[in-house]
């Protein structure tokens, strides 16, 4: 299973990835939306999780969605939201926004790791 993880923070990208490397998947990072475009571009890809805030100068994870969903390639890849935004009502927002899922920060691993064996399952 091919996985891209969009996160501009690197122990953040670190501590996903050996998460996601530990459960047998392979595990793309990319530090900006454009290297995240790229990659998309190159790799085929069985999931997407993206940060929201992604530095400054830089489009957001929103935005990164929008770019993806006009990809052919991506169009039945589910795209998840991993961000600190955890208000009340920010996971409607981005479940409205288009995202096929939301995980605040910090990531409920367990749930995440369960709902990667669900695609996976699928893949299969």
């Amino acid at each position: 299973m091919n996985i891209l993880y969009v996160e501009d923070n690197r122990i953040n990208a670190i501590v996903m990835e050996k998460m996601l490397t530990g459960i047998g998947t392979d595990v793309a990072i990319a530090e900006t939306p454009l290297k995240a475009l790229k990659i998309a571009n190159e790799k085929p890809l069985d999931l997407i999780l993206v940060d929201i805030n992604l530095g400054l100068n830089q489009m957001d994870g929103c935005e990164l969605l929008q770019r993806f969903k006009k990809m052919d390639l991506l169009q039945n890849i589910p795209i998840f939201a991993v961000t600190a935004y955890a208000m009340p009502g920010d996971e409607q927002r981005f479940l409205n926004l288009g995202f096929d899922d939301y995980f605040s920060k910090p990531v409920n691993f367990d749930r995440l790791i369960r709902t990667i064996e669900n695609i996976r399952t699928k893949l299969v």
